[in-house]
């Protein structure tokens, strides 16, 4: 929602009229609305999956959708809002690279269970998912998905690769504009940031910074990230590169946040870090956006 819409205003002066009684339960209040997904939708795959599969994570369910293959896993983590299909275009060419594909709907998301989605919550499903796996090779992660993917990797999920997508170094700004957005009174503000510390400290996760787990980790990492990303700054991807030893950027222009999904370059590419095929891709002379790639060093 924009900090003008309706729904904005008329969430601010509810909470502003309850955190003069009690800011603890305006602040839990708003915590519930910062973790809530904005409606649902229903991932559709063409060609459909070989297998459906629904697991217990933590108090829920989580769906996945499986396509067979002969060769180790990559799992793929769609972002804030998003769908398993969000990432249907990197699919077929692992598939074609013979790898066994699973694509997750994160908790309140897709076909997965519940109403809302905490970072613990993704980062737990992330965990699950990749360790019920035999052998996973990579994680593909988009917005969302990035931080969820990067510190599950820093509690000891097995995550060898990950191709990181426009994704945030820390979820810090995100609660901050949420915060000016409702207009939040510095009392509500204070019992809103002591709940996300609390939920942050029960899911084991000692900070929202990737640029303070990424040193510590082995994964090899390919961040790509569009210049022109309304959503997510680009200065979230050189932060996060600057921070972890040899990562590589990836930089796009005119993309933005999602259609750099698509992007047939940026597939390729991706596809071929995550199999440990890490030669750059071939710029597509059919493609526009792919010619106006390029490929920045950490």
């Amino acid at each position: 929602m924009s900090n003008n819409s309706t729904n904005v205003r008329i969430a601010g002066s509810l909470l502003s009229a309850l955190g003069t009684v009690s800011p603890e339960a305006a602040g839990r209040l708003a915590f519930g609305l910062f973790c809530t997904p904005r409606g649902r939708r229903l991932p559709g795959f063409s060609p459909p999956p070989d297998a459906v599969e629904r697991f217990p994570v933590g108090r829920g369910r989580l769906t996945s959708y499986v396509w067979a293959g002969g060769g180790p896993t990559v799992v793929l983590v769609h972002g804030w809002n998003g769908v398993a299909s969000s990432l249907a275009p990197f699919i077929a060419p692992l598939r074609d690279a013979g790898r066994r594909v699973v694509a997750l709907d994160l908790p309140a998301h897709g076909r997965s269970s519940g109403r809302r989605t905490t970072l613990p919550m993704a980062v737990e499903a992330v965990n699950a998912a990749v360790r019920r796996e035999p052998e996973v090779e990579a994680v593909i992660a988009h917005s969302f998905g990035v931080p969820a993917t990067v510190l599950a990797a820093g509690l000891g999920a097995p995550v060898p690769r990950a191709v990181l997508v426009s994704g945030p170094a820390s979820m810090d700004p995100y609660l901050q504009q949420f915060e000016v957005a409702l207009g939040l009174s510095p009392a509500v503000r204070a019992a809103l940031r002591a709940r996300v510390r609390r939920v942050l400290d029960a899911g084991g996760l000692d900070t929202m910074e990737l640029t303070q787990v990424a040193p510590r980790l082995a994964t090899r990492a390919l961040v790509v990230h569009d210049r022109e990303d309304r959503d997510v700054p680009f200065l979230s991807a050189q932060a996060l590169v600057r921070a972890w030893p040899g990562a590589e950027l990836m930089a796009t222009e005119g993309l933005g946040h999602r259609r750099i999904l698509g992007d047939p370059a940026v597939v390729d590419r991706a596809v071929r870090f995550a199999v440990g095929w890490d030669g750059p891709a071939a710029e597509t002379p059919d493609a526009p956006a792919a010619r106006q790639l390029r490929v920045v060093g950490a």
